[in-house]
C-alpha cells in the first residue's frame, strides 16, 4: 500500500473512531452542565433554578479543578469546589502538592447549587491573571 493511501485510509478511521468521545469546543451536551476547555469554563455563565444540580465535565485534555473563590457565593451557602475541600486555601494546597481536587480527561463533578445568589469559581491551575490566564466562571442561581 502507497503511503499516502494508508495514511488517508488510517487517519480517517481514527478520527471517525474519536468524532463522538469528547466535545472538542468544551461545550457540554446537556442542560445543567459545563464543560472545560484548555483554558476556559463553557458556558462561562450558566442561570439555573435553586435546587439544580450542575455537572461540570472536563472535556479537555487538561486537568482542572472547579473551585468556588472564598467567600464569592452566597452567604447561607458553603464552600465548594471539586476534591470536597472547605476552603480556597485547602483546595489550592492539595493541587499544588499532588493535583489533588483536579478532574481529568471525562471526569465530572457535581453540586446543588441551593441557594440564590451568585458563585463565583475558578480553575487552579489554569488562573493566573498576571500571567494573562483567568479561567474562571459564574452560576447565577435565580427563582
Amino acid at each position: 500500500m502507497e503511503r499516502r493511501t494508508f495514511i488517508a485510509t488510517v487517519g480517517g478511521g481514527v478520527t471517525a473512531a474519536l468524532a463522538g468521545c469528547v466535545d472538542v469546543g468544551g461545550n457540554p451536551m446537556g442542560d445543567n452542565e459545563v464543560g472545560m476547555t484548555i483554558d476556559s469554563f463553557r458556558p462561562e455563565q450558566l442561570t439555573v433554578e435553586p435546587g439544580t444540580t450542575v455537572t461540570f465535565i472536563n472535556t479537555s485534555s487538561h486537568a482542572h479543578t472547579v473551585t468556588a473563590f472564598q467567600d464569592a457565593y452566597p452567604e447561607e451557602a458553603e464552600f465548594w469546589a471539586s476534591g470536597g475541600f472547605d476552603t480556597e486555601e485547602e483546595a489550592r494546597n492539595a493541587w499544588n502538592r499532588n493535583n489533588g481536587g483536579g478532574l481529568f480527561q471525562g471526569d465530572e463533578y457535581e453540586y446543588t447549587f441551593e441557594h440564590e445568589g451568585i458563585y463565583q469559581y475558578f480553575c487552579i491551575p489554569h488562573y493566573v491573571p498576571d500571567q494573562g490566564t483567568a479561567m474562571e466562571g459564574q452560576i447565577v442561581v435565580e427563582s
